[in-house]
């Protein structure tokens, strides 16, 4: 394998280059790689640990029987996030709506117990998740993959598939959502 990332390894395009030449043992490189960033923004996503799982090993297997499809090799990570954020609003467009809902697909509770925060006390870990939480889903995917993630606003376009503009827009949102939220000592139960 060419190109090396800092750290040794084969850049992702080289390892999808290898598979693509008949190397299919070379995509657990792939997997070790995006393993845990995909399966945290799915729990982070959806509030599930179980769904998120089984999103990020579908993601996976899509990845894999679609990898001929993948146009720049070099945006393997955006395109993974892409698949599985199309594999989770399918999971939510699947799921019975609420009575309650008027029609909307339930959205994961505060409350869910998450890993990894930017704060330090365990109490600002707990307020800021559920916050995310609460956040529309649109913002949260901005808030995670932006935050959390470190995509740019190109990559992030891609991946839920709108504008870049879109994409700022959502995540100012979300940054005042969470903002007003922190300010506010009696947050309603559903923003």
């Amino acid at each position: 394998m060419g190109m090396k990332e800092e750290n040794g390894q084969p850049a992702d395009k080289a390892v999808v280059d290898e598979v693509l030449a008949g190397r299919v043992e070379a995509f657990s490189l792939l997997v070790w790689r995006w393993e845990r960033p995909l399966y945290s923004f799915l729990v982070r996503l959806s509030g599930d640990r179980e769904l998120a799982r089984d999103l990020s090993q579908d993601a996976f297997l899509r990845a894999f029987t679609r990898l001929k499809d993948l146009r720049d090799k070099e945006k393997f990570a955006p395109w993974l996030f892409r698949i599985a954020v199309h594999a989770f609003w399918s999971h939510v467009r699947s799921r019975p709506a609420p009575a309650d809902s008027g029609g909307q697909a339930a959205i994961p509770q505060p409350g869910t117990d998450l890993h990894g925060s930017v704060l330090g006390s365990q109490e600002h870990q707990l307020a800021v998740r559920e916050l995310i939480l609460r956040l529309p889903q649109e913002q949260r995917e901005a808030l995670l993959l932006k935050v959390y993630h470190g995509f740019k606003f190109d990559e992030i376009a891609t991946i839920v598939d709108c504008p870049a503009s879109t994409v700022k827009s959502r995540l100012y949102k979300a940054f005042e959502t969470i903002r007003a939220a922190w300010d506010d000592p009696n947050p309603p139960e559903n923003p």
